[in-house]
């Protein structure tokens, strides 16, 4: 059974008013359609590719598969893998809060 983690406050230097309006803008979203569409207007298509390789390192993290069967399924580097475990398991779980929203179960090693 895995040991819930004591929650932490969102890191002041990333929380200001820019950044919560930012957020509530994301919110708002309601279909997959209307992201594609918000993120091709705030991101260039390598840093919204970028980001989503970096949700698909952490699944395949969180599922329990090696760096190696992640190198091999997303392309990334060992250094933007380890980057990607490092937060997932020392972070501000983020990614373990969508992933589980996602349906995503923690697999040998993933841990939950």
């Amino acid at each position: 059974m895995a040991v819930p983690r004591p929650r932490r406050p969102v890191n002041p230097r990333l929380k200001d008013p820019l950044a919560d309006r930012f957020c509530q803008a994301v919110l708002t979203l309601t279909s997959v359609e209307e992201c594609y569409r918000f993120f091709e207007d705030v991101a260039t298509i390598g840093e919204f590719k970028a980001m989503a390789q970096r949700l698909e390192i952490a699944r395949l993290l969180f599922e329990g598969r090696t760096y190696q069967e992640v190198a091999a399924r997303t392309g990334a580097s060992s250094a933007t893998i380890s980057r990607v475990r490092r937060f997932l398991e020392y972070g501000a779980d983020g990614y373990r809060l969508v992933l589980t929203r996602l349906g995503v179960r923690p697999g040998r090693g993933g841990r939950g």
